[in-house]
């Protein structure tokens, strides 16, 4: 018997949206705490939508905003794990990266980062500033008597750097790498790139697009839910707080 399970992705921008997209972004200053309306929504709609995975990008993983656990302890998402890759510069002294969250039992099989090219870009005011570290991560879910591989993952924002994903072929390479030798059955998060499917040649031949949209509030598409063996499934949008929209689709297992 098919079991429908009800995935998502959502770059929650350190749980506060800014709103600022001008060329000042990297400039911008951080608040001294997390934003809670966010958080609260984002609980509103895990239950209303009753989602049973759900990856995050840029989640504060600093342990004293227990925002995750947060998340954890007002929804049936009770399985979780993260991977903190660097600083959050959206809020003070506290740290982001990813996650996955689970109705289901949960195993973490790996936990890496990207090749970080190390791109700096000089504002106008004469800051410096370079990439931060980013990375995957991928977990199974034990469903009944299923198991599903979920790699999560968030990459670089090549376009504040002023360089561009092509520039950068290393990342996508590995990347590539990764996906042969881990075969996810969904490959979720936030790319940062429009050009995925064509620079990571795996994802073109193994996997389908769910969305296939516009993901940000500033018209790119940059977050998507594919799914292994060329599945039809169509996902949607669920417009929040974030600078980003939750994607979301099923998953029939």
């Amino acid at each position: 018997m098919t079991k429908q399970i009800r995935i998502a992705s959502y770059n929650i921008s350190g749980g506060f949206y800014i709103g600022n997209e001008d060329e000042e972004y990297l400039d911008r200053e951080a608040i001294n705490s997390v934003d809670n309306k966010l958080l609260y929504e984002l609980i509103n709609t895990i239950n209303n939508e009753n989602i049973d995975i759900l990856c995050l990008q840029e989640v504060i993983t600093t342990p004293h905003v227990k925002y995750i656990e947060q998340i954890a302890n007002a929804t049936s998402l009770k399985y979780y794990d993260s991977f903190e890759l660097s600083p959050c510069n959206i809020v003070k002294d506290t740290e982001a990266g990813i996650a996955i969250m689970s109705k289901y039992p949960l195993h973490t099989l790996t936990k890496q980062l990207f090749p970080n090219p190390r791109i700096a870009f000089t504002t106008s005011s004469g800051n410096t500033y370079y990439t931060y570290d980013k990375g995957y991560m991928v977990c199974e879910v034990e469903i009944d008597n299923n198991k599903i591989k979920v790699f999560n993952h968030h990459n670089f924002p090549f376009r504040r750097f002023r360089s561009t994903a092509r520039d950068n072929m290393l990342v996508f390479e590995h990347f590539d790498s990764i996906l042969k030798k881990e075969n996810p059955d969904a490959v979720m998060g936030d790319f940062n790139t429009e050009d995925f499917m064509d620079l990571v040649p795996t994802l073109n031949t193994f996997y389908n697009r769910t969305i296939n949209t516009i993901t940000t509030v500033d018209g790119m598409s940059f977050d998507e839910i594919l799914l292994r063996n060329k599945s039809n499934t169509k996902g949607r949008l669920i417009r929040g707080l974030s600078d980003h929209y939750m994607v979301t689709t099923t998953l029939n297992i």
